[in-house]
């Protein structure tokens, strides 16, 4: 059989601002970090993988599709547990490692952090420009709103992706705003890149709304300590056929399922 060999680093962003690494056996390094679980795998056995990072029971699967990988901790303080998967068919997966941590994070760091679905940094042009859309906003509702019209009114939706998507898509805030369009989860994930690049915290949220009968894609914005509904997907439809929209919209609308 062959050797295999594998590496994931797993990084959180904890109370203080110093970094404390843990090593064991298992070759698991526990750094502070943005409330993020970073995974850097290295193989010669296997051609894909897979994460899940549960914690109380609720867990998040993902695919790796890169060597190195940032995926959220969005549960919370308390005990994970890291769990990687290798495959050769894709089918078919085997457990590799298991890691069981115990983190305390800051409040709502991982709505601030770049992550494998909400993936940025000040270099992205999507960061780029929403500073220059907020350089003479004065709140973060201002800032909010000034990203948000801008993204309704120059993203448009595509009807033919939303029908072709591949399995396991991850969207790209720099690629959407380079095309013009995308789907619900490609809104989603750019305005979050914006907001959360302005430092305002975000989320991107999967469930079901009542604006469409398909599963969906929305944000929740922490608006003057208060988490607002934003649906930029549905307020671009809107923008197309020149309907009058609400930034805002009812809680009560939206089922959530699933926050990154």
């Amino acid at each position: 059989m062959k050797r295999i060999m594998l590496i994931f680093t797993v990084m959180m962003l904890l109370v203080t601002s110093a970094t404390s690494v843990f090593a064991d056996t298992t070759n698991v390094q526990v750094n502070t970090a943005d409330a993020t679980v970073v995974i850097n795998v290295s193989t010669t056995g296997y051609s894909s993988f897979k994460a899940i990072v549960e914690k109380d029971d609720v867990e998040y699967i993902y695919n790796l599709v890169s060597g190195i990988e940032s995926l959220p901790l969005q549960l919370g303080s308390g005990q994970y547990t890291v769990t990687i998967l290798g495959s050769n068919d894709g089918r078919r997966f085997r457990k590799l490692s298991e890691k069981t941590i115990s983190v305390t994070l800051k409040e709502n760091a991982v709505y601030l952090s770049s992550s494998q679905t909400v993936n940025w940094n000040d270099e992205s042009e999507v960061a780029i420009l929403a500073k220059e859309l907020t350089k003479d906003a004065e709140t973060d509702r201002e800032k909010l709103e000034a990203i948000h019209t801008y993204v309704v009114n120059n993203v448009r939706y595509d009807y033919q992706k939303a029908t072709s998507l591949p399995k396991g898509y991850i969207p790209n805030a720099d690629a959407t705003l380079a095309d013009g369009s995308g789907i619900c989860y490609d809104f989603a994930a750019i305005t979050a890149s914006m907001l959360r690049s302005v430092d305002i915290p975000t989320k991107l949220v999967k469930g079901y709304s009542s604006y469409t009968p398909v599963y969906h894609a929305w944000n929740e914005v922490l608006i003057n300590g208060e988490w607002v509904v934003v649906d930029a997907s549905t307020d671009s439809i809107y923008v197309d056929y020149n309907v009058a929209y609400s930034l805002e919209k009812a809680t009560e609308d939206y089922v959530n399922s699933k926050v990154y």
